[in-house]
């Protein structure tokens, strides 16, 4: 199953849940009251129990609206985390690309003894510099949500062994 269906039958179970009002221990419910599909009593023994966002207390079940918030922080953060590395890797070939014109240019500048050649020179080298500070600031924008990523995902490992 493809990660964009996965995400719209949680979606869906999500809205199931919230319809029949089971969204707190109290009012946990059996799978048939709550009108969910065959499969999702074998898919809560797989990775759908493993996420949180459906609890399982005495045969019923109900929605964890807090892990839910959770696992949705989570998911921005890592979409966060895949553009900045996009941004990055196009950071890089950008970087190369202005490196190999500007060697170009010093290589031309040996022998053609154009004032103009130096202004290009010039506007290169500037943008060299501001490819390089786009660089920095996307890699501790990346750092920042990797590291975020990691304090939650401890987190959440470590409540669910003690639990």
């Amino acid at each position: 199953m493809e990660q964009a269906e996965a995400r719209r039958r949680l979606l869906e179970l999500v809205e199931k849940f919230r319809e029949k009002g089971a969204t707190s221990p109290d009012k946990a419910m059996t799978p048939e009251e709550i009108g969910l599909p065959p499969w999702f009593r074998r898919l809560m023994r797989g990775r759908l129990g493993k996420l949180g966002v459906f609890v399982e207390k005495e045969g019923k079940y109900y929605l964890s609206e807090e892990r839910l918030k959770q696992l949705e922080k989570r998911r921005g953060e890592m979409l966060e985390a895949r553009n900045a590395r996009r941004n990055l890797f196009m950071m890089r070939i950008a970087r190369v690309t202005v490196g190999i014109l500007l060697v170009s240019l010093l290589l031309v500048n040996i022998y053609v003894r154009d004032p103009s050649v130096r202004t290009v020179y010039s506007i290169l080298l500037i943008a060299l510099l501001a490819i390089s500070i786009l660089q920095l600031y996307y890699l501790t924008k990346a750092g920042r949500v990797f590291k975020a990523c990691g304090k939650q995902d401890g987190g959440i490992r470590s409540s669910k062994t003690t639990s």
